[in-house]
C-alpha cells in the first residue's frame, strides 16, 4: 500500500470450519479495499484476538464450535459495542434474521450467496447501512410499521438456545428423533434431552403436543401470534 492509498477495512471471521475461515481470508483479501485481520473459531478465543486487533466488522456465523451464536453476538455487542457485526450464515433469515437485527447485528448474509452479493453486504455494513436481502428488508420493515400500531408481539421461543431452535425446527419440519440425531450428527440420547429441555422452557406438557406445536410454527413460517400460539400449545387439551 503506497502513501496515498485508502486504508484497508480490517475483517475478523468467527466460524467453527477452518476451511470457511481460509476461503473467506482467500476470497475477501484479494479485494484492494478488504483484508482480514484475524480469524476464530469460537467467542472466547475472538475476544482474545480482538482485544489486541484493531478491527472495522466482523464476520460471525451463527453455528460456533461452543456456545450459542445468537448469545454470541449478545456478548460481543455487551463487551465491543464499538464493533460492527455482520452475520454470515447457513441458517434461514425467515427464523433468525429478525431476531439477528434486533440482537444488534448490522446485516444478514446466507452462506449461499454469490461472492460479489457478499462483498457488497460487507462493503455496505462497513459505511454503517443495514446490509440485508430485499425480503428481510421488507419483513423487518413490516414489523416497524405494525411496531407503531400495537405493542411488539414477544418472541415465544426467545428462551431457547439456537441448537434449541434448530431442533425445534427439524422437529416442525416431520423429522423423527432419529432422523434429527442423524442431521446433526448427535445421539438420539441428546436429542431426547433437547426435547425435555424445549418441553420444559415452552411449558410443553408431552412429545407430542411439542410436535404439533412445532409444525404450527413451521407452517406459519416461523411465526406465531400468541392467540395461534397458545391454540397449538393447548392442542392436546381439545
Amino acid at each position: 500500500m503506497t502513501a496515498d492509498a485508502p486504508r484497508r477495512a480490517r475483517l475478523f471471521v468467527i466460524d467453527d470450519h477452518a476451511l470457511v475461515r481460509l476461503g473467506m481470508r482467500q476470497l475477501l483479501d484479494s479485494e484492494p479495499d478488504l483484508q482480514v485481520c484475524g480469524d476464530a473459531e469460537d467467542l472466547a478465543g475472538a475476544l482474545k484476538k480482538l482485544a489486541d486487533t484493531p478491527t472495522d466488522l466482523v464476520l460471525l456465523d451463527l453455528s460456533l464450535r461452543t456456545g450459542d451464536g445468537i448469545d454470541a453476538l449478545r456478548q460481543l455487542r455487551a463487551e465491543r459495542p464499538d464493533l460492527r457485526i455482520l452475520v454470515i450464515t447457513t441458517h434461514d433469515e425467515k427464523v433468525y434474521g429478525e431476531r439477528v437485527i434486533r440482537g444488534g447485528a448490522i446485516g444478514y448474509v446466507m452462506k449461499a450467496v454469490p461472492a460479489d452479493e457478499l462483498i457488497g453486504a460487507i462493503r455496505k455494513a462497513l459505511r454503517g447501512e443495514l446490509a440485508v436481502s430485499p425480503a428481510l428488508a421488507a419483513s423487518l420493515l413490516h414489523t416497524v410499521v405494525l411496531g407503531q400500531q400495537r405493542p411488539p408481539a414477544r418472541d415465544p421461543l426467545e428462551p431457547l438456545s439456537e441448537r434449541e431452535r434448530e431442533i425445534f425446527k427439524l422437529i416442525g419440519e416431520g423429522l423423527s428423533t432419529r432422523d434429527v440425531s442423524i442431521a446433526l450428527g448427535i445421539s438420539a440420547k441428546t436429542v431426547e434431552t433437547h426435547q425435555f429441555n424445549l418441553r420444559t422452557k415452552l411449558g410443553i406438557a408431552s412429545t407430542h403436543q411439542l410436535r404439533h406445536l412445532a409444525f404450527t410454527w413451521v407452517s406459519r413460517g416461523g411465526s406465531l401470534d400468541e392467540a395461534a400460539w397458545n391454540r397449538a400449545r393447548e392442542f392436546e387439551d381439545k
